[in-house]
């Protein structure tokens, strides 16, 4: 899976609860998800532009795609297949996943889009052998610590003045397949 596939990635079973609800289930009938392919990566820099102060450029996501150890995924509107309303990626490291982006177009906020994507990749990462993923978070981001805490992710560090747009720190947040399944066992 080195290289961008033009299959969409399997339907999974929700690893939450809260995937399972109506919300949930529509948005999954509202979109498809599928790795990320050159033909995306305009459609991605508009949500990376409308999510970050400091985007990503269109030459770093040719450069992730071209990359072995990189894995993005998108989600494009069932309705208009063309057009990108989110997208994550992560680094395989061995057996760990760093998660590098995730960001939803602001017209698919609060509509469980984010969850769905995360579901889906984290999802691609297990398939892959991956036992846990990181990523950092701003500090300030409650909606997004949110997200992950439901998705099993718990802070576990800082990074002091990590952002560079306004030297925010940053949460160093992880989740460990492994610690999840025992704590499912007991």
């Amino acid at each position: 899976m080195g290289s961008a596939s033009t299959e969409p990635v399997a339907q999974v079973q929700p690893v939450t609860e809260q995937a399972q609800s109506s919300e949930g289930l529509a948005i999954a009938d509202a979109v498809f998800v599928c790795m990320m392919e050159p033909k995306h990566i305009a459609g991605v820099c508009v949500v990376e532009t409308l999510s970050f102060a400091v985007p990503w450029t269109e030459r770093m996501f040719h450069d992730e795609l071209r990359n072995p150890l990189s894995r993005y995924v998108v989600l494009l509107d069932r309705q208009n297949p063309g057009t990108v309303i989110a997208y994550a990626g992560y680094w395989k490291i061995l057996d760990e996943g760093h998660i590098t982006n995730v960001a939803v177009h602001p017209d698919w906020r609060g509509r469980k889009a984010a969850a769905y994507l995360m579901q889906q990749m984290m999802q691609l990462a297990a398939t892959e052998g991956l036992t846990s993923m990181t990523l950092e978070v701003r500090r300030s981001n409650l909606a997004a610590q949110g997200l992950y805490t439901k998705l099993g992710f718990a802070v576990e560090g800082v990074r002091p003045n990590y952002y560079e747009d306004n030297g925010e720190d940053a949460l160093i947040m992880w989740y460990r397949a492994k610690k999840q399944e025992e704590a499912d066992c007991t």
